[in-house]
């Protein structure tokens, strides 16, 4: 309470600039509250509604763009022993969310059958592909029954109609599917009044986002902001071309110059930093001890531990203390941290068998 928070002022011609924080609270794998602020009066719905409309129209995602069933024709059909029909087994593979690595597209098979529950996790590993959910359920097979499909992934922006043309190099007998790419559910925003000093007309924007967990969402959110900043970018630059004597503002070149060198950076760094992610566990050279248990537990990837807590991670049976510190100093090596929790000192459990 007895803090004091310092806010960079500058001028830029009329207009005083007042530099916002970015707070994220609330933060999970599909959930998070970002708040901006203070902004001056009418930037507020400015900004919400610009990260808004790119949130939910141009994060990229994954998803199945179509499938083929063996013995299936056409989407009215239905597959003997299988209690969902096959526009219900199709809604259920939509659904799915999926994380790709690859920007080409790739092919799962699925094979299974007796009495039995089909969920994500049945279909045939590949190492360009996750599902996030490997729960996800698609359906149900009677005794005696046998599914085999397969299953076309592609990355995307947006959504992709049922009714579009098929693509060259999908087999007569597949069928195309309604495709979501994109990552996010919801985005809700709202502008709040906020006061600095003794200015009560600034504002502040609190944002809450909703993903299916493919991506975290104030990366998401960050993700939209870049996305406007090459469009608003170009428009500065295009304009000054047609003005080269009027260059004479050095914080606009500087502005433009600083952009350009983080927009390489962040580019160099997001590849560098998606490949780590990506990796398995067994890269960090854990104790055998300490891996296993994160397999266990359901964490295969570097990008599945660092979206998790202390706390998720002390849940895990036999993790304890020291597995914990083991595990937190492999990432600081590779610049990571397990994601930050307010739900106290997580230190104290006692692990009976370290």
């Amino acid at each position: 309470m007895g803090e004091k928070t310092i806010y960079q002022r500058k001028v830029l011609g009329s207009l005083e600039f007042m530099r916002p924080e970015i707070r994220v609270e609330e933060c999970s794998a599909t959930s998070a509250r970002i708040v901006v602020g203070p902004l001056e009066r009418g930037f507020g719905v400015t900004i919400g509604n610009a990260l808004r409309r790119v949130l939910l129209s141009s994060i990229k995602g994954a998803a199945i763009t179509s499938v083929r069933i063996d013995g299936v024709v056409h989407e009215f059909s239905t597959i003997p022993g299988v209690g969902e029909d096959v526009i219900e087994l199709l809604l259920n593979l939509k659904h799915v969310p999926i994380r790709s690595y690859s920007p080409e597209v790739r092919v799962l098979r699925l094979e299974a059958e007796g009495e039995r529950r089909v969920t994500a996790a049945d279909f045939q590993p590949d190492s360009e592909i996750e599902f996030v959910d490997p729960e996800a359920y698609i359906c149900t097979l009677a005794e005696g029954a046998r599914l085999s499909l397969e299953v076309y992934i592609e990355q995307g922006v947006g959504y992709a109609p049922a009714d579009r043309p098929k693509p060259a190099y999908l087999p007569m007998d597949s069928l195309l599917i309604d495709a979501i790419f994109t990552p996010i559910q919801r985005v809700k925003y709202e502008v709040q009044a906020e006061r600095v000093g003794q200015r009560t007309d600034y504002e502040r924007i609190v944002m809450d986002v909703d993903t299916n967990g493919v991506v975290k969402p104030d990366l998401a959110v960050a993700e939209a902001a870049r996305l406007l900043r090459k469009y608003f970018t170009i428009v500065v630059e295009e304009i000054q071309k047609l003005h080269p004597s009027e260059h004479t503002d050095p914080e606009i070149v500087e502005s433009q110059e600083i952009s350009v060198a983080e927009e390489e950076t962040e580019t160099e760094q997001e590849s560098e930093e998606n490949t780590l992610l990506s990796r398995g566990v067994r890269d960090l050279e854990l104790s055998i001890r300490s891996e296993n248990c994160l397999l266990r537990g359901g964490i295969h990837t570097i990008g599945d531990l660092v979206s998790r807590g202390r706390d998720d991670l002390l849940k895990i049976r036999n993790l304890g203390k020291i597995s914990l510190r083991e595990i937190e100093e492999k990432l600081e090596n590779l610049g990571f941290s397990l994601q930050d929790e307010k739900t106290g000192d997580t230190t104290d459990k006692e692990d009976e068998s370290e």
